[in-house]
């Protein structure tokens, strides 16, 4: 029972150690950002704010590169999702294979999909409607 204690003590102090780091990782990070500009024509420091500034542009070149991947891959997921929905049978939501023209499952012919279905939402709205019970979107658009 005594070791428990101990251990569980010793966790509890480790995680309050873990945070003091941190804090202490946010205040040197935050003293830098405020004394850099101050420093840079410094001769002790023109070296230091030289590699500080370079590691910036980096992080900045790789943030654009994160941002544009972000994008590539919401383009490729769109496609995806828009291949998936031509192979969707909208009568029985069976997922055919690629260059399929009829469901396997129920014979329905695939491809556009009715127009009680929104393009928007996705939503199967009940024959006859003219605007999407979900988004409000006009179905058949």
């Amino acid at each position: 029972m005594i070791v428990a204690d101990i251990n569980e003590q010793l966790a509890a102090l480790k995680e309050d150690v873990v945070k003091l780091e941190e804090e202490k990782f946010k205040a040197f990070a935050e003293f830098g950002e405020k004394a850099l500009p101050e420093l840079k024509d410094n001769k002790d420091f023109t070296n230091d704010a030289a590699k500080i500034n370079k590691i910036i542009e980096s992080i900045n070149k790789k943030g654009e590169e994160e941002a544009a991947l972000l994008v590539e891959k919401e383009k490729q997921e769109a496609a995806e999702r828009e291949r998936l929905m031509k192979l969707t049978c909208f009568a029985c939501h069976t997922v055919n294979p690629d260059g399929a023209v009829f469901c396997e499952n129920c014979g329905a012919k695939l491809g556009d999909p009715p127009k009680e279905y929104c393009k928007k939402c996705g939503f199967l709205n009940q024959p006859g409607m003219e605007f999407c019970g979900k988004c409000g979107n006009k179905l058949g658009d």
